[in-house]
């Protein structure tokens, strides 16, 4: 951009129309950038040239990484280039109002100025002085505008009357910038932010399934070295000597092989494993050379790599091991990046553990010489007792379940399965594994069973009922991860909410077609204490099937898994006799399972409404709605060919609203279902308070309206539901 020399103006510094125009181009053009380095050089370059100086200067006051503040300039003018290296002015007692922000500056020949110290040497001469800080509308000082020219008296009131509006116009655009870099900065941090979750969703998703030292080590080279450009990683085992490398990785060519091989016996305290061991906290090594010095034998297995980072493996108060990691090119770590660091490394010291037990016990087991086949008698027979006897039958749903036990060996699987009725007539369909293939695996899933079974029954929702199972399994120690899925429904509406935890997809069949519920899932069960789950909503139609399963159903380790999810679904999409047994066991035989290991398969089929699972919803915020609660009732049931009840369910109604509105401050629902012969009444309110039946002569002063309701009705309870309650009652509807 250039513009014209300063021109106009009037003896007070005033700007005329012209000017007017001149300042119009330059707001236009810092303005339209957001650039930082441009916008501080299209300023310098427009005050130079607006000032008549022989060059200038932009001070600006950044911060590093670190906070600290540094200093650096942007230059303009002819001559430039002539003092482009030189370093920043001392701050002088002639500088100080400007660097500190206190005031412009203007001297007519600052060699005759008393606090004039005189200039470094070789830079361009300098009698006319000019120079105004640049603040932001916050107070803040952004920096310093400097102009000087060979020759005194060159610089005018209305000289520094249009280097302080530049100032002004620099400020607001120096804000700008500033915004923009500061959002591209959380633009991309969030960015890596989803990164670093990606890297360890997808390494906790194979250590759930890690069953083997071996599966534990693959981890390293698939989900650290390449996704996170390493190009190199060990994971060096805690020994009693010292250290031994369990597996090294290394995608180049140099340092020397055998050393990653070799045990190390770290000399000293300084050498990085020992030191990550002792202190429990990542070492960071950025000088190969000092690498070399404290650790040769670490040093000869990474040669030619520049940063290396040590960083402990910890397995509750045991120190397993050190994962080493190092880069060929200079790199520096964010906090969030090592934190990724330090979180893989964790479960991967998890994995480990669980393996080491693993085949400890697989060891142990061998040493009992007892028969192959009373072995796989017992594991079956204890894993049978773990599950479900019967199942629910509920309306409009025609569930089966298929498990098959593994055949490789006698160990007993996690796999589990559960159909559970919750309050109000819905039904949480269940398919779960635990991690690994041992006794401690089916009594972890016999306990998450159980758990759930429970909260979910009690009529918590899925996702807090997984919050609560995985709060619990953390404070067993169970020292595993269990995957699972939930599809809670709602018979008489066909809504169904799938909440999974790191399970696979289920499977949904509708007029022929095949395919998966996308819903979003959140980690296994026992990684976190503090996970969540979301929920997601669909709604079946008459005729649809539903289909979930564990992992033992489509994985072959010959193939990929998304190999055997499509044979599934082929198989799901062609098998319709109208008989679920028979159809489960003709997708079974489709698919072509191999029994290594466990497999649960549950089929549902949704009929849709039935004629006789109907319902109907009012909600009601004050007392005085009672009487249209009342008013609801009777439309309801005549609709539904039932008036001769109308009565005896208002007089139920009534009893119920009116105890919730009373005993709570906030609305209340009322539902109204029929379910086969019967007519149940339900009243959901967000207050904990259990209503219960009072007879004369007791101290209170309610309750004695439950007494009817426990006379009319053949049967009433109280359901938490979520922070508040549900009040239901049955009546007979023949």
């Amino acid at each position: 951009m250039t513009l014209a020399p300063w021109e106009g103006g009037t003896a007070s510094g005033e700007v005329i129309p012209d000017d007017l125009l001149v300042f119009a181009t330059l707001t236009e053009a810092i303005n339209s950038n957001l650039d930082l380095e441009r916008v501080l050089q299209t300023v310098t370059d427009a005050g130079t040239e607006l000032s008549g100086a022989d060059f200038g200067a932009f001070f600006y006051n950044a911060v590093d990484e670190s906070g600290n503040l540094y200093r650096f300039h942007v230059l303009s003018g002819g001559n430039a280039a002539a003092f482009a290296t030189m370093p920043a002015p001392r701050i002088t007692e002639l500088f100080q109002p400007t660097f500190s922000g206190e005031r412009a500056l203007r001297v007519a020949d600052v060699t005759e100025d008393p606090r004039f110290t005189g200039m470094p040497r070789g830079h361009l001469p300098v009698r006319s002085y000019l120079a105004t800080p640049v603040t932001s509308r916050s107070g803040e000082v952004i920096g310093a505008l400097l102009f000087g020219h060979a020759d005194p008296g060159m610089f005018s009131q209305r000289s520094e009357h249009v280097v302080r509006l530049v100032a002004l116009q620099a400020a607001v655009a120096v804000e700008n910038a500033r915004l923009f870099e500061d959002e591209q900065a959380a633009r991309r941090e969030a960015e890596q932010a989803a990164a670093r979750l990606g890297v360890l969703q997808a390494m906790t998703a194979r250590l759930a399934g890690a069953v083997s030292t071996r599966d534990a080590l693959d981890v390293v080279t698939d989900t650290l070295v390449g996704p996170l450009d390493a190009d190199g990683a060990a994971v060096y085992l805690t020994t009693e000597d010292g250290y031994s490398v369990l597996a090294g990785v290394r995608t180049d060519e140099n340092g020397d092989p055998a050393a990653l091989q070799t045990p190390i016996v770290p000399h000293g305290a300084a050498c990085p494993l020992a030191e990550a061991a002792t202190s429990r906290r990542t070492v960071a090594i950025s000088d190969p050379q000092q690498l070399a010095s404290v650790c040769p034998e670490v040093s000869a297995a990474v040669t030619g790599v520049e940063p290396s980072l040590f960083i402990p493996m910890t397995f509750g108060d045991v120190v397993v091991g050190v994962l080493a990691m190092s880069w060929r090119r200079p790199r520096r770590f964010s906090g969030a990046e090592l934190h990724m660091f330090e979180t893989a490394a964790g479960q991967l010291a998890s994995a480990l553990e669980r393996a080491r037990l693993y085949e400890s016990e697989l060891a142990a087991q061998a040493q009992l010489r007892c028969s192959a086949e009373q072995a796989v008698a017992a594991s079956q027979t204890l894993q049978r007792s773990l599950l479900p006897r019967t199942l629910p039958e509920v309306e409009s749903l025609t569930v089966v379940v298929r498990y098959l036990p593994g055949t490789a060996g006698a160990e007993v699987g996690g796999d589990w399965y559960d159909v559970i009725a919750t309050p109000g007539g819905g039904t949480v369909l269940v398919v779960g594994d635990v991690q690994g293939h041992s006794v401690g695996a089916a009594a972890v899933m016999g306990q998450l069973r159980t758990a759930l079974h429970a909260y979910l029954a009690e009529g918590h929702e899925p996702h807090v009922a997984l919050a609560r199972v995985n709060r619990a399994m953390n404070a067993l120690d169970a020292r595993v991860l269990a995957t699972c899925c939930l599809v809670a429904l709602d018979p008489a509406s066909g809504e169904a909410s799938v909440v999974r935890a790191g399970h696979l997809l289920p499977l949904l069949r509708r007029d022929g077609a095949v395919r998966e519920i996308g819903s979003d899932g959140g980690l296994p069960l026992g990684v976190l204490d503090d996970a969540e789950w979301p929920t997601t909503t669909v709604r079946l139609e008459a005729g649809d099937r539903l289909l979930m399963y564990t992992d033992g159903l489509v994985e072959d380790p010959r193939e990929d898994v998304d190999t055997g999810i499509s044979a599934l679904m082929r198989a799901t999409a062609s098998t319709d006799s109208g008989d679920v047994d028979r159809d489960a066991d003709a997708i079974l035989a489709a698919v072509g399972v191999d029994r290594r290991d466990d497999i649960a398969l549950l089929v549902c089929d949704y009929s849709g409404p039935s004629l006789v699972t109907q319902c109907a919803t009012l909600r009601v915020t004050d007392v005085a709605e009672v009487s249209t609660a009342r008013v609801f009732v009777g439309q309801t049931l005549a609709a539904w060919e039932l008036a001769s009840l109308a009565e005896t369910v208002a007089l139920v109604v009534s009893e119920l609203v009116t105890n919730a509105l009373v005993h709570t401050a906030g609305p209340a629902t009322l539902e109204i279902r029929r379910q086969q012969d019967r007519i149940r009444v339900l009243v959901t309110d967000e207050h904990a308070r259990v209503p219960r039946p009072q007879h004369a002569g007791e101290d209170a002063t309610g309750g004695r309206g439950m007494l009817l309701v426990e006379a009319l009705a053949e049967q009433w309870g109280v359901e938490p539901s979520g922070t508040g309650k549900t009040v239901w009652a049955e009546l007979h509807a023949a």
